[in-house]
């Protein structure tokens, strides 16, 4: 059997104690009564006005306190006459209102009244709000000042900042690079900064007929032009081209404002005469100079001895290339010892030597194997050296009957 309680304090002292924000209830017929999930701790209410000032009968036993020192809490009649409750937790927050209780801890039913609170209150919208679409400071490195957004709506705007950012730079650094690429290009190729100076064109190779300034003077066009703008090959053949002893000129750049210019020589070989003295010939045909008087060392191109017969002969210039060709391929000490030549229409070239002696060469083939195998007849005493058939030469004397064979000499 439950232990009798303690008699229940008067109405109106209880009246008394009951806060003052809480109503007395209604007389009529009681609401069902919530559920202890949804139902939040709230202070004891008054008991309704049906009931009499006192009820008659035992009442109802309670709950033995929990610890001997606290003290008992009066209970609250809930609908019948002999039915005892729990005592209800007083309310943390006395200005707290009855019609919206806290929801309990780890409860089921509180979580969702708590969800649906926050999704309807402007107030909870506003939170959202401001946590998606916040923004706060964050330090990224001592000294480092940059703002990083937590917010969406932050964070696009900071990214699409960076990409122009980042745009911006690009073009900048490609508008330097190419600014210092246009001032690289007309810094060497159109300043004075390479440009060629005459003073400083270098002459070699030059046999004393042509001069440095006759070089210089060929280039002077092309004085001020930035070296890498010349064109070497197209200067070299200005230079043989102008100057006619020059057979080929080689041209080169020397830095930062000069030319080297070598020079390969005509050599004069032979002359001819005609109406207005003496031409000088070298082994191409080439006059390199007209005379009064035909210089010494030279072969005299006359014309042909066996057409002479007939009357006086003008000498054309395939007899003139002929000879010279078969001139310039002698050694120096061979066409030291040949003093005329003469060639027939055909292009059968004769020599005749200071000695008197006569060298029948042939045509024009096979000229530096023959200009070794007249070297070698030579060593001999002949009045005639026959070259026509290289590979088998012979030699002829005055006072002999017929032509002395001589051994072949080597091709090569």
């Amino acid at each position: 059997m439950r232990k009798p309680s303690a008699p229940r304090p008067e109405r109106s002292n209880r009246a008394q104690d009951a806060p003052a924000s809480i109503p007395p209830r209604r007389s009529g017929p009681r609401r069902p009564r919530p559920s202890r999930s949804a139902q939040g701790p709230s202070a004891p209410s008054a008991p309704s006005a049906h009931h009499g000032t006192e009820q008659a009968g035992p009442a109802a036993p309670a709950k033995r306190p929990r610890s001997a020192s606290a003290p008992r809490t009066p209970k609250e009649p809930s609908g019948g006459a002999g039915s005892a409750s729990r005592p209800r937790r007083p309310s943390t927050s006395r200005g707290a209102s009855s019609s919206s209780p806290a929801p309990r801890r780890g409860g089921e039913g509180a979580g969702r009244t708590s969800l649906r609170q926050e999704s309807s209150s402007p107030d909870a919208a506003a939170s959202t709000e401001l946590t998606v679409f916040g923004r706060r400071q964050v330090a990224l490195s001592r000294g480092d000042d940059r703002v990083v957004s937590t917010g969406l709506a932050d964070r696009l705007k900071e990214r699409q900042a960076a990409v122009r950012r980042l745009r911006l730079r690009r073009a900048v650094r490609a508008a330097v690079v190419v600014v210092a690429i246009v001032v690289a290009v007309w810094a060497l190729a159109f300043s004075p900064l390479l440009g060629l100076q005459a003073r400083r064109i270098s002459v070699a190779g030059s046999d004393g007929s042509v001069s440095d300034q006759q070089v210089r003077e060929v280039l002077a066009a092309y004085e001020g032009d930035s070296l890498l703008r010349l064109d070497t090959g197209r200067l070299s053949t200005q230079v043989s081209d102008k100057l006619v002893r020059v057979r080929r000129a080689q041209v080169t750049r020397a830095w930062p404002h000069g030319l080297r210019v070598h020079l390969t020589m005509r050599v004069p070989v032979a002359t001819v005469q005609d109406s207005d003295g003496y031409q000088v010939l070298d082994n191409e045909a080439v006059v390199l100079e007209r005379v009064s008087e035909p210089p010494s060392g030279l072969v005299n191109i006359v014309p042909d001895p066996a057409a002479q017969a007939s009357g006086p002969q003008r000498i054309s210039a395939k007899q003139v290339a002929a000879v010279t060709q078969v001139v310039g391929s002698l050694t120096p000490e061979t066409l030291a010892q040949v003093s005329s030549g003469s060639a027939t229409e055909a292009g059968q070239v004769t020599l005749t030597l200071s000695s008197g002696a006569s060298v029948v060469w042939g045509n024009n083939q096979d000229n530096a194997l023959k200009a070794r195998v007249l070297a070698t007849l030579m060593t001999t005493t002949a009045s005639i050296y026959d070259v026509s058939s290289p590979h088998r030469p012979t030699t002829r004397s005055a006072d002999s009957a017929g032509a002395t064979p001589v051994a072949p000499s080597p091709t090569s």
